[in-house]
């Protein structure tokens, strides 16, 4: 299957296996679109996609909270923390520019809009006791920048959880 550029109107689900590496599978009720892995301890990860491409998805800066997705050693995306106390990104993907920031009733929500206001993306949890997500495209939206929110998410993710382990251990 070659991965398409953009989808517009479609729910992807994210599947997560593993304890140590996870493995993300983004698949549709009919495929499955490629696979992210992270490596337990590791400061990047890896998105297959299903026509063989490989995407290093990255934290360029621990303490600053930057990271990048690149193919081949090029740069596709970036993505910087609005400042220091605010939870929301600002995203650059091939010249274009986008927020992701938190939403909606479920507090782990996220959603994506361009630089015009316009929303492209939602990303919800699959359940209080599931791992994984829900993206629902809400409008164009490049396939690899797709993956790359949902990378960002899941540090978010997981950011949060280690921040409520600690303060519960206290």
């Amino acid at each position: 299957m070659v991965m398409q550029e953009e989808w517009t109107t479609d729910e992807i689900e994210v599947v997560v296996s593993g304890l140590f590496t996870t493995r993300h599978s983004l698949q549709t009720a009919t495929e499955v679109l490629g696979e992210l892995t992270l490596p337990a301890f590791s400061k990047s990860g890896i998105f297959r996609v299903a026509d063989g491409r490989e995407m290093v998805l990255e934290r360029t800066s621990w303490w600053r909270g930057w990271h990048e997705l690149r193919e081949n050693g090029i740069v596709l995306g970036t993505a910087r923390p609005q400042g220091f106390w605010r939870r929301a990104m600002s995203v650059g993907f091939r010249g274009a520019m986008y927020e992701l920031s938190p939403s909606g009733f479920w507090p782990r929500g996220w959603h994506l809009v361009d630089d015009a206001g316009i929303p492209l993306l939602e990303i919800q949890p699959r359940g209080a006791f599931r791992r994984g997500a829900y993206l629902t495209i809400l409008g164009p939206v490049n396939a690899d920048l797709l993956v790359f929110i949902y990378y960002l998410v899941n540090v978010r993710w997981q950011e949060q959880s280690a921040a409520a382990g600690a303060a519960a251990g206290s």
